[in-house]
């Protein structure tokens, strides 16, 4: 994240009128597998952890000008699975169902989704 980035996240937080913590938003937004889901989640209202997977993988390897191996996928994940999903429960703005490896979109605040727009 660039500075003039950071400064919109900044003022985007400072400006809000919502409970959201600034640490939690802060701590989601510097999780790049976190704003993959995120991203994921925009467009569907559900997902199941391997689809989400496959577009944390696709959008990596984008990112990293490399060619994903099915060992990444596998690394991703898993850290989805374990990290990431958990988290992002835990801040209300997706539910995961770790039994049947699903998960559904909660309120995603309005600051949020902005940033996540402006990064794409």
């Amino acid at each position: 994240m660039d500075e003039a980035s950071l400064r919109d996240v900044l003022e985007a937080v400072e400006a809000m009128e919502s409970d959201v913590s600034p640490d939690v938003l802060l701590d989601v937004l510097s999780d790049r597998y976190a704003r993959y889901v995120l991203h994921h989640l925009s467009d569907e209202s559900t997902a199941t952890l391997d689809a989400l997977a496959d577009t944390a993988t696709g959008l990596a390897a984008t990112e990293s000008g490399a060619i994903a191996t099915p060992g990444d996928r596998e690394e991703i994940r898993v850290r989805l699975y374990h990290l990431v999903l958990p988290k992002l429960d835990a801040a209300g703005y997706l539910e995961f169902d770790s039994e049947t490896r699903t998960v559904e979109r909660d309120e995603i605040p309005a600051v949020l989704r902005e940033l996540l727009r402006k990064e794409t």
